[in-house]
């Protein structure tokens, strides 16, 4: 049997940011759905779900180490498409529904974000607790629906 060392290595530090940034979500008293998983016409899986009592996230963990803006419009709207086929309406009606990618490398979205001036589509790893924390001054800007 053949094993490949470099892909098991790369796949278990891809799930550790994973469940690494879910953690952070449960720090800040979210509840956590992980390896969400479901099947329309399509199958579908999203990273994890994070709900509180006001606000749910679909969070997509991306490991790249930079994600023209393009494309991360591109990757949010897939995870809307995902979360959208997920959402059953009855549950969302006082619920503020968020998609967020959360990249493990610096990111534009958070840190160079100018009120007013576009969507917040992601957060990079380090910046997630200050989103958090201050997700009111944020929330305007967060790609919602």
């Amino acid at each position: 049997m053949y094993f490949d060392v470099k892909f098991e290595k790369g796949k278990n530090e891809w799930k550790k940011f994973e469940n690494d940034t879910a953690d952070v979500f449960e720090g800040f008293d979210y509840t956590v759905y992980r390896d969400v998983r479901f099947k329309t016409t399509r199958r579908f899986q999203i990273d994890f779900i994070a709900k509180n009592d006001k606000r749910r996230f679909f969070v997509d963990c991306k490991n790249h180490a930079y994600i023209p803006p393009e494309k991360e419009y591109n990757f949010a709207k897939m995870q809307l498409k995902r979360a959208e086929n997920f959402i059953d309406e009855k549950q969302t009606k006082d619920i503020k529904n968020i998609i967020l990618l959360v990249t493990k490398h610096r990111t534009n979205s958070l840190a160079l974000h100018n009120e007013g001036n576009g969507k917040i589509f992601s957060v990079d790893y380090n910046s997630l607790p200050t989103l958090l924390r201050d997700i009111e001054i944020y929330e305007s800007e967060l790609f919602t629906f």
